[in-house]
């Protein structure tokens, strides 16, 4: 009697297993590179709306930042270096969240589509690239959105004058909005992620079988980590340049400046503040973007590597 062989099947699911430990090693190194541009870039975005919300109430005044700069200098200087990293913990969990979940989904459609192509190390078009990254951001923004909405209240703390801890924070959300607060700006994150994640993996592998052309090199594992980084930070800076919108959007909503759905926020904000407003905190986004995910690829693509050397 021939017994079943369950190799294939079981390799199958340490691949998984060595995407998602890949990912959680992106998301580290990607929190701590990225996360006092994030939150000056949350600042930024939610000042205009705090201002306007004061006059509202007859206590009209100035924009507490006058810009990149000034705010970095301003946190640093009234709340210390710890202050640019305020949210750290939800950061860091939303990061891992997202970066496990996403890495897992893009890196198994990868391989399935690769599988049928009868070679592994296949590349694709720049439009399945795309498509591919569309379909991880359906699951990423589910999976980081409870993380966001703790992260953002903690962020913007110190603007509205309070100073809660992390538990408190997540325990006012609860009682305050039930679970169902954990995803407030749930439809504006996958208006962000869908098209985000599109831009951003396909920028990223698009860059990376140029790169790979250009070198003369089979497999995106002998890439350099040089250029994975590269790669990594121009496509931050493409996708973050494409979507700030909808991340302004999402910002207001998940700090209760702005309430109902995507679309009627984004028009309250471009009729308030004009096309401008729609991009607030850009500038700080892509200074972001660019570092932060050249650290998230070098710990994927590295941690990746290192992974199979060992358990392969």
């Amino acid at each position: 009697r021939v017994r079943p062989n369950h190799r294939k099947p079981i390799m199958a699911v340490e691949v998984k297993i060595f995407d998602a430990v890949s990912g959680i090693c992106g998301a580290v190194c990607c929190t701590y590179v990225g996360l006092p541009f994030d939150v000056v870039k949350v600042r930024l975005q939610n000042q205009t709306a705090m201002l306007r919300a004061s006059a509202e109430a007859g206590a009209p005044g100035q924009l507490p930042y006058l810009g990149l700069s000034d705010c970095f200098a301003r946190v640093a200087r009234e709340e210390g270096a710890l202050g640019l990293f305020r949210g750290a913990a939800p950061a860091l969990a939303s990061a891992v969240a997202e970066n496990a979940v996403g890495i897992t989904v893009q890196h198994g459609a990868h391989r399935g589509i690769a599988y049928y192509t009868g070679n592994p190390d296949a590349r694709f078009s720049l439009l399945t690239e795309c498509l591919l990254g569309g379909f991880t951001g359906l699951f990423t923004a589910v999976a980081m959105c409870p993380f966001e909405v703790a992260k953002v209240k903690l962020q913007v703390l110190n603007e509205s004058g309070g100073a809660l801890s992390l538990v408190r924070c997540v325990r006012g959300i609860k009682e305050e909005h039930g679970l169902s607060g954990f995803y407030r700006g749930l439809v504006s994150m996958w208006a962000r992620d869908v098209p985000f994640n599109a831009i951003f993996f396909g920028s990223y592998e698009g860059t990376c079988t140029l790169l790979m052309r250009l070198q003369g090199i089979p497999r995106k594992d002998d890439l350099a980590a040089s250029s994975v980084m590269l790669a990594g930070g121009f496509a931050g800076a493409v996708g973050w340049s494409c979507v700030i919108p909808f991340d302004v959007a999402k910002t207001r909503l998940q700090t209760g400046q702005l309430t109902g759905a995507l679309i009627p926020a984004l028009k309250s904000i471009a009729a308030a503040e004009g096309l401008r407003g729609l991009f607030s905190g850009w500038g700080a986004a892509v200074a972001r973007a660019i570092p932060a995910n050249a650290a998230l690829f070098f710990g994927v693509e590295m941690s990746g590597r290192w992974l199979k050397q060992v358990f392969n």
